[in-house]
């Protein structure tokens, strides 16, 4: 008895050590460019809200790639592969891809929006544009903020219960779990208050780094495991070792070795030099030199691995097997699959996470000729559109892998499933997988934290101070009032998040809730229904190019946001009545088709009225 039990107990005490090691690499790497950046007493809203300082297209590309890769994705996404689900992957990513994609291809009238706003220093939200639109109506303006600061601090706090979900395996005790998943939160609301946006931008292009260092990384190992296991591959495995391969070449090829931003981060503090880079910031683009080496050497060893398995199992059967994995069914209902497809489309245009990083390359592209600009714009968005797309894959054929190569069944708790058949068994590779595991959804639930943190800020001070309390926010001593402006809004912010992300966490663990099913991606999708009601407002004016036939008067915009959400609001109602998940899934349809009918029909009563 006391033979066996030596191995499992050194396994318990080696958890928490690697969940710490782990997460505090993940944090190091946080809080580097945070102290680089940080500022003391900003003049403008914008010093902090947008960019502080010259920020780097490639910083805001990466920073967008791993705002988009979440952790409320990747469970989704690595439940399917496990499960041998291509095809919502496969939709999901594709009209996401394409939905980023729509930004730069409407870019003319947001841009000539957030060229005067910034040159006014007034708001570059979502919001103001849709208020400008209709008569710069404040309760249409509140409304809208509204009902995105609700989706974002909902959001917010997803983020923060499945990374406890996450840890529950790893550490003893739930209320520890909590506690950490609470403490990085916290973590976030000290880099915004530190550093502002700019901080908050390049913190998370080097958590892109981080979490491409242990995907390809647990993927490799994952492949060397199957390999040296010899056990039969499944169809859907095939075919993840195939694409896997293809990731890898192509992103060898656009990326170029390059996939973090290297150049040395100056301050912002007023006392430090203009021209000289100080040894911290020398040593961390040092560090991104490396972690860039280093990923391509991951991707090399995923090719030659998966070239290995490929040719050990036979190029025909793969061929095979990879055809039956494209025909296999799924287990989300057609209306699920709509939902996929309409909700990443619209969405991005919506979100304003996007247009704040938008807003951040402006002071790059203000004083070069417009074909530079439209070139740079084009080249940051393809790039962005893109890489999310393949990554969105790349999770779900990283899901197939693991079920291959570790065992994840199908089903509920896939990914809990997964890690604790690695906390289980007392092995170096499979200690290995979980350390850089641990380090992808740290790095995904940090990053996605910090831009939606950032877009909570920059909707309370832009937004609901000003239309609250108009003569505490007006021009006229606007840099007096301007820190006691920023005190209420990183305080309202850092309060609301906690409290949602503590709910949330409360709501977890007294009714487990599932981040892997079905129901609550349906849900989830719910949730983005207050933000995806704007869409109507936003693709109307984008698609004219600003002449006047898209505005309408402010009753019009609020009657279209209120029918929205009380569409989606319905369909949950009708949830919880009837249990059939199926209303789920509408809820978002129903939010989105019936703001698109109303603006519609609001458009021809003004043409007639017109003529």
């Amino acid at each position: 008895m006391r033979g066996p039990a030596a191995p499992r107990k050194a396994g318990i005490i080696s958890m928490p050590l690697v969940t710490l090691v782990s997460l505090a690499l993940a944090l190091g790497i946080c809080l580097v460019p945070v102290w680089l950046l940080r500022h003391r007493r900003p003049g403008r809203a914008q010093d902090y809200l947008v960019a502080s300082q010259y920020t780097r297209p490639e910083v805001v590309r990466n920073s967008s790639i791993a705002y988009a890769l979440r952790m409320v994705a990747f469970v989704p996404l690595f439940a399917w592969g496990a499960s041998g689900e291509i095809w919502p992957a496969v939709i999901a990513s594709a009209f996401f891809g394409l939905g980023v994609y729509l930004i730069y291809i409407l870019r003319e009238p947001l841009l000539a929006f957030l060229d005067g706003a910034l040159s006014g220093d007034r708001s570059i939200t979502v919001h103001e544009f849709v208020a400008q639109q209709h008569n710069n109506d404040r309760r249409v303006r509140l409304l809208a903020a509204s009902l995105t600061l609700f989706s974002l601090l909902g959001l917010l706090a997803c983020e923060a219960a499945a990374l406890a979900v996450f840890l529950k395996p790893m550490l003893q005790g739930h209320a520890a779990t909590y506690l950490l998943a609470l403490g990085a939160l916290l973590v976030v609301v000290s880099c915004a208050t530190l550093s502002g946006h700019s901080g908050i931008m390049h913190s998370t292009q080097l958590q892109l780094g981080m979490l491409y260092l242990g995907m390809f990384g647990a993927t490799v190992l994952l492949l060397y495991l199957h390999l040296s296991a010899r056990t039969p591959l499944p169809p859907s495995g095939s075919l993840a070792i195939v694409f896997a391969a293809v990731f890898c070449v192509i992103v060898l090829v656009y990326r170029r070795s390059k996939y973090v931003d290297t150049d040395p981060i100056r301050s912002a503090a007023p006392s430090a030099g203009a021209g000289r880079d100080s040894a911290c910031a020398s040593a961390l683009s040092r560090f991104g030199k490396i972690l860039n080496i280093c990923l391509s050497v991951l991707l090399v060893l995923i090719i030659v691995v998966a070239l290995m398995e490929i040719h050990a199992a036979g190029w025909a059967a793969i061929a095979r097997d990879s055809a039956a994995a494209l025909r296999a069914g799924t287990g989300v209902p057609g209306v699920g699959l709509v939902a996929l497809s309409i909700v990443p489309l619209f969405y991005p245009l919506a979100d304003v996470t996007n247009w704040l990083r938008l807003a951040a390359t402006r002071s790059e592209v203000a004083g070069v000729e417009a074909e530079r600009r439209s070139a740079a714009l084009r080249g940051l968005f393809r790039m962005y559109a893109a890489e999310t797309c393949l990554m969105w894959l790349f999770m779900c054929v990283f899901g197939a892998i693991a079920a291959a190569a570790v065992g994840a069944p199908s089903g509920t708790n896939v990914l809990q499933t997964f890690v604790a058949n690695l906390v289980s068994a007392d092995n170096g590779p499979n200690l290995a997988v979980l350390s850089l595991l641990l380090i992808v959804l740290i790095a995904a639930a940090l990053s996605t934290m910090g831009a939606l943190f950032s877009a909570i800020l920059c909707t309370i001070r832009y937004d609901m101070l000003l239309v609250l309390w108009p003569g505490r926010t007006q021009e006229r001593d606007r840099a007096s009032k301007e820190p006691a402006a920023r005190r209420r809004t990183l305080f309202a912010g850092a309060a609301l998040g906690v409290a949602f992300g503590a709910a949330l966490c409360v709501a977890d663990a007294f009714f487990q809730i599932d981040f892997a099913s079905n129901t609550f991606l349906a849900a989830l999708l719910a949730l983005c229904c207050a933000q995806l009601s704007l869409a109507p407002l936003v693709v109307g004016p984008l698609v004219a190019r600003g002449r006047d036939r898209a505005t309408l008067g402010p009753g019009w915009a609020l009657v279209i946001l209120g029918s929205g959400v009380a569409g989606g609001v319905a369909a949950v109602t009708a949830y919880f009545v009837t249990g059939a998940e199926a209303w789920l899934w509408s809820a978002s349809l129903i939010c989105l088709g019936s703001g698109l009918v109303l603006f519609g029909i609001a458009r021809a009563a003004a043409a007639r009225r017109s003529a």
